[in-house]
């Protein structure tokens, strides 16, 4: 424990000496005080073995690689090499540094190629069979760690020790809507701020704003007024056919652009595949009239002639200022900083005003986490694993929201304001995790095609999905 408060205390210092200009008596008292503060409030220093020694144990992360991406989005809220200046790289230096000093470990990440997104959940299903304790953690694209949980590769979060899945660094809504009765193979922590990346949010280009004399959109949000019926408002008149080719296309001005998000629109309006009962066992909720008035408005907003929703680069549109509002998500705010013309981040819309608080659809991209079933050693992993999702709160989550986001990435303090809505707004899911694409896509689909047979297209889907489901709980049932 001594080594690890003087790694704090240096951390500490180095943090507030390089942030301003401080008095040095004052500052060491500051530190001291903070460093007490550090040692003897958390809580997690009241049921984590902190005095244990784990001989140097090799905490190993299994996880999908960043071929696809232009940045470290599946593995820089895991291991840093060395400290570097960039907020993020920094705090997870920083996290894994104590929580190393603490139980004397060394976390150690595996990452796959990501052109088969399955490489990490079949390496874990491998080693189970194997009888191989390799891996003590798996980062997974969410539906596909749904078919691991289902064949029995994964253990039930509930089970492992150390893990209080009751604190804040735990999401509570992932805990809730993705387990069935006591179980829940598939969680998420703090420790996991790539699933943050994929959160949908909307972006409205100022400059287009003032020209179609759209109103304030930060002051709709705020009243609780941004809805379907007020996003269609304000676009429907914003087109144009640029270069006077009579033909509206990708070259042309949108007042909405949707490409590829369109689900997204599905979930902003409240709806979910499935609900919960009284026994926390989940049951299909499709077609219910909210669902269907949402089909119906998305369907009216997608075939506007102001709304661009074809599978071209959306993104150089609104770079190129030819979008009023472009439907992304969090990860697409790197690609825009360079932009000239101001931006403004709000969140995707309400259904009706009716509609108790905004929601955002993230995709089944984002990345989950999983306890390998092949764990052995589960009360080092388990007292590793609260520690790492600790600290993330503390260093990790701030560099993440406050530094990167609102700092580099936003344009004016309202938009501050919106990120604190829209990652409160995260849904999850569990009829899109496990429903094996029967009819999970199916909203997006037929958006994407234009079509208005969504009523018909998901009753005949229904009979599939139910058994389907029938078979998940029934697996849930007899699995540990």
């Amino acid at each position: 424990m001594k080594k690890l408060i003087f790694i704090i205390f240096i951390v500490i210092l180095f943090i507030s000496c390089s942030n301003q200009t401080v008095d040095l008596e004052k500052s060491e008292n500051s530190n001291e005080t903070e460093v007490n503060e550090i040692i003897t409030e958390p809580e997690i220093f009241k049921y984590l073995p902190i005095n244990s020694d784990f001989g140097g144990y090799e905490f190993t992360v299994i996880t999908r690689g960043d071929e696809a991406h232009a940045y470290a989005h599946h593995t820089r809220d895991i291991f840093a090499e060395k400290e570097t200046g960039e907020p993020i790289n920094d705090a997870v230096y920083l996290r894994n540094m104590i929580v190393e000093e603490m139980f004397n470990v060394k976390i150690v990440m595996i990452q796959l190629p990501e052109d088969d997104e399955n490489r990490p959940n079949a390496a874990v299903q491998k080693a189970f069979l194997a009888g191989d304790d390799i891996y003590d953690l798996l980062l997974t694209h969410q539906i596909l760690g749904g078919t691991t949980a289902l064949n029995g590769y994964l253990k039930n979060w509930e089970t492992v020790p150390y893990v209080d899945l009751s604190k804040p660094w735990w999401d509570q809504n992932a805990r809730y809507n993705l387990s069935v009765g006591n179980k829940l193979f598939l969680a998420l922590s703090d420790f996991s701020i790539t699933s943050n990346d994929r959160i949908n949010m909307i972006l409205f280009n100022k400059q287009l704003k003032e020209n179609y004399k759209v109103e304030n959109l930060y002051d709709v949000v705020t009243a609780g007024k941004w809805t379907f019926d007020k996003l269609y408002e304000v676009s429907k008149d914003v087109k144009e056919d640029i270069n006077g080719d009579g033909v509206m296309d990708e070259n042309d001005l949108y007042g909405f652009s949707v490409a590829g998000w369109e689900t997204g629109l599905f979930y902003c309006a409240g709806n979910t595949i499935t609900k919960k009962d009284a026994d926390n066992i989940p049951y299909l909720d499709m077609l219910t009239e909210r669902c269907v008035a949402t089909y119906e408005k998305a369907f009216a907003l997608c075939t506007a002639d102001s709304t661009y929703h074809k599978t071209k680069d959306i993104e150089l549109m609104f770079k190129e200022n030819r979008a009023l509002l472009l439907l992304t998500s969090l990860e697409g705010l790197n690609q825009y900083r360079a932009m000239e013309v101001d931006f403004g981040i709000i969140p995707s819309p309400k259904l009706d005003e009716a509609q108790e608080k905004y929601y955002a659809y993230f995709s089944g991209h984002a990345s989950m986490m999983g306890v390998p079933a092949a764990v052995q050693e589960i009360e080092k992993v388990g007292a590793v694993i609260e520690a790492l999702s600790y600290y993330s709160t503390v260093y990790l989550l701030p560099a993440y929201y406050d530094v990167t986001l609102k700092t580099k990435f936003t344009r004016d303090a309202e938009s501050e304001v919106m990120l604190d809505l829209i990652k409160d707004a995260r849904v999850f899911d569990f009829g899109f995790m496990y429903d094996n694409w029967i009819i999970a896509l199916q909203f997006y689909t037929l958006l994407s095609a234009e079509r208005s047979d969504f009523v018909s297209t998901i009753e005949k889907n229904l009979p599939a999905s139910q058994k389907n489901l029938d078979n998940v709980l029934a697996t849930y049932a007899q699995t540990n």
